[in-house]
């Protein structure tokens, strides 16, 4: 089944609110598509707040859904209880609008506009696609009622995508600092646009990219380690399964993906190399990246996105369905990924189910107001505290459910045992508001074995399965070793061999922010690492058994399981 059936936001999320909600839709119900929003947030003081979107226009020469429009914004006096909405850059036939960034400066308000003019709008094809933009400002000093036009000059060379901001402007060393990419070198890199006036912007040094990747959509921090030295992190276009849109796509469909990263000792100027970050999982879509006032780094991110082309219908299942976010203290390696937000679906075919395009700032010290785009239907916002820690001990909370013939032991472990095809399980459900990166352990034996059908499941021996609602490990031990599916495949594959593996044992599996699964057995590492399968599956904990068609009967006992975050080894 599909999930969520409603919304669920994690345990240290607000309440969501929603700003503004009106599309417009097809006699279906159906989204008429008016490209993504692309929400970015201003924090005056605790109860105002300052909200930005992209409201966007379908174009008569070219159908299809495009990245541009007018600039709305929402308004709350009440810490986001209530919003009144307005327009804050008007779409015309000549003038479109591609992104809005606020800056805030003391009590002006700045907000940093993507402006399209629509006689230069065309790629190599001759479609819209919402470049290139020109930065335009204007000055708010009435917490955003009322806006005024501010002239600036942009000292960046002409290019295919023009100046592009997607994060959080930085106080830095008596300048202004806002993470920008743009098109240089036939690729697309980073870079930061430095202005001490906020009317004079040049642009600092771009930071060479890892190879085989393109980046956009920087964010910038201050470093942990060092305040002179600050950090940049991107998203990722992986390239190195092929420069065709097939073949990028059948990359991201199997692969995990990472965000890049940079540091500059001076202000910008220059960068080091960038190089992807296995700890910050990025696939194809905005990352937010920020620091609070304690240094704790924030980051929030989707479990899965990409380039897929072709109609949505095509996409896979859980596309930019899943919002979540970690968050790393000052001396101490990222915490676990942890549940942010799962809206329910609010259409059937285009953008459902989507929450993407986080944007956050602090109101308190480590307590963030967010905004995102959800279903591309509605712009909600919704508190975050992350002085506040997951759960440390087991998730595992509620009563197990038997089935299939299941026993329970008196040392309160399973009995499986199955003659056919039927399952013999026991399964717990899982509380979608603690879902995080997880580790499963268990301790468990082979009674009787049967023959692993790679394609149909059948002969399962002793099977373990964990969906949190965005991923899903899949793992089955069997006498001659250990078997998972992979991320993008429905059919068993081997990636431990033991002749011993039957015996009884102590697995543990330990999945990472991007997926990524690897196995220990009775405490030492087996060297086994895969990607997991992304699921929208029920949250739930099960072991299961299976025989085959033959009568070929497969027996297991289970003694204990627990699932607990997945914290970094030591």
């Amino acid at each position: 089944m599909a999930w969520p059936e409603s919304d669920v936001v994690g345990m240290h999320v607000g309440e969501p609110v929603t700003v503004y909600g009106k599309v417009a839709l097809t006699p279906a119900g159906e989204l008429a598509h008016e490209g993504n929003r692309v929400p970015d947030i201003a924090v005056l003081d605790a109860r105002r707040l300052v909200v930005g979107w992209r409201a966007g226009v379908r174009d008569a020469r070219d159908p299809t859904p495009t990245d541009q429009g007018s600039i709305m914004y929402g308004r709350s006096q009440d810490g986001g209880a209530t919003w009144t909405t307005g327009v804050l850059a008007r779409a015309t036939a000549t003038r479109r609008y591609h992104y809005v960034v606020f800056l805030r400066d003391g009590g002006t308000l700045y907000a940093l506009l993507g402006l399209i003019r629509v006689g230069e709008d065309r790629d190599r094809a001759g479609n819209v696609d919402g470049f290139p933009t020109e930065l335009t400002v204007k000055r708010s000093t009435d917490a955003g009622l009322t806006w005024t036009d501010v002239p600036v000059t942009v000292d960046v060379p002409a290019n295919g995508r023009g100046v592009v901001v997607a994060g959080k402007p930085l106080r830095y060393g008596g300048l202004w600092l806002v993470p920008y990419w743009r098109q240089a070198g036939g690729t697309t890199r980073a870079g930061v646009l430095r202005s001490a006036d906020l009317s004079t912007w040049t642009s600092g040094a771009l930071a060479e990219n890892p190879p085989g990747v393109a980046v956009e959509e920087p964010q910038l921090a201050v470093a942990q380690h060092d305040p002179g030295t600050l950090v940049m992190v991107t998203r990722t276009l992986d390239l190195r399964g092929g420069a065709s849109a097939a073949e990028r796509e059948a990359r991201y469909r199997t692969h995990t993906a990472h965000c890049a990263t940079a540091a500059s000792t001076d202000a910008g100027l220059t960068w080091t190399p960038m190089t992807l970050d296995e700890d910050l999982p990025n696939h194809y879509v905005k990352t937010f990246f920020a620091g609070d006032s304690a240094g704790r780094h924030l980051a929030i991110y989707n479990t899965f996105a990409g380039p897929f082309t072709g109609p949505s219908e095509s996409r896979p299942d859980q596309y930019r369905e899943v919002l979540h976010y970690k968050v790393r203290r000052p001396g101490e390696p990222w915490g676990p990924g942890r549940l942010f937000a799962d809206g329910r679906r609010l259409t059937r075919g285009a953008a459902r189910g989507w929450d993407v395009y986080p944007s956050a700032e602090e109101y308190e010290p480590g307590r963030f107001f967010v905004v995102w785009e959800h279903n591309q239907t509605n712009i909600r916002v919704a508190r975050l505290d992350i002085t506040r820690d997951p759960p440390a001990g087991d998730l595992l909370t509620a009563g197990w459910e038997l089935g299939g013939g299941a026993r329970r032991t008196a040392a309160g472990g399973f009995l499986l045992r199955s003659a056919g095809t039927a399952a013999s399980w026991a399964t717990c459900p899982l509380d979608i508001r603690l879902a995080c990166d997880f580790t499963l352990e268990f301790r468990g034996r082979i009674d009787d074995d049967s023959v692993l059908d790679p394609r149909t499941g059948a002969g399962v021996c002793l099977g373990a399965k964990v969906a949190d609602g965005a991923r899903r490990l899949m793992l089955t031990v069997q006498r001659g070793g250990v078997w998972t599916m992979r991320k993008g495949s429905s059919v068993w594959e081997r990636v431990h061999a033991a002749d011993d593996a039957g015996r009884p044992a102590t697995w543990r599996v330990t999945v990472d922010s991007a997926g990524v699964a690897r196995l220990r057995r009775d405490g030492a590492d087996t060297g086994a690492s895969w990607v997991v399968q992304n699921s929208r599956e029920t949250p739930q904990v099960t072991h299961w058994v299976t025989g085959t068609p033959g009568g070929n009967a497969a027996a297991a006992t289970v003694e204990w399981t627990r699932l607990t975050p997945a914290l970094p080894e030591v």
